[in-house]
């Protein structure tokens, strides 16, 4: 029983240890490529200027930590908060004004023009979800991402490395 319970605790372990590694490394791929990674179809960002400030509910600060979901294209409408890609190679976040032939314009909460860009189904990413505004989390995030997955990473491996060693042992016995 004991025997079966180490295995089992082991086997979960390694999964979560799998798991952590995919997201590592999809993240890091994700970064480079200036790109969401999501997992389930969320993702995560944080908003790096004060563009989506304002008065309605769903606006949000500099800093926040946004929650995004990969929305189908055809589901957006006037009043969504959605992610795209703009030619410069940036994801912005800003809200859907007005819906024309070749898809949606933007513009930030925060802004006094509509982005000369327009969001089309090629360079839409995610549509916003939720955002935290709790101390600024979103930049200490940002900012301590690489430290924040070489810590996890690291009590990971040792985690592995620990269960691994107890079930050589156990089947010895």
């Amino acid at each position: 029983m004991k025997k079966s319970i180490n295995v089992i605790l082991s086997t979960i372990s390694i999964l979560i240890f799998i798991a952590s590694i995919y997201i590592m490394v999809g993240s890091s791929l994700a970064i480079k490529n200036n790109e969401l990674f999501r997992v389930f179809g969320y993702s995560f960002a944080v908003v790096p200027t004060s563009s989506m400030e304002g008065s309605n509910t769903d606006s949000f600060n500099a800093g926040s930590a946004v929650l995004a979901y990969n929305t189908p294209y055809t589901d957006l409408e006037v009043g969504d908060i959605v992610i795209y890609k703009s030619e410069s190679n940036k994801l912005i976040i800003h809200r859907i004004v007005e819906k024309v032939k070749d898809g949606f314009l933007v513009k930030g909460d925060n802004n006094e023009f509509i982005d000369s860009e327009v969001v089309t189904h090629i360079n839409y990413q995610a549509k916003y979800t939720y955002h935290f505004d709790f101390f600024n989390i979103g930049i200490w995030l940002k900012d301590y991402r690489n430290i924040l997955l070489l810590v996890f990473g690291s009590i990971l491996l040792i985690t592995i490395v620990y269960q691994v060693i107890h079930i050589i042992v156990s089947i010895q016995k």
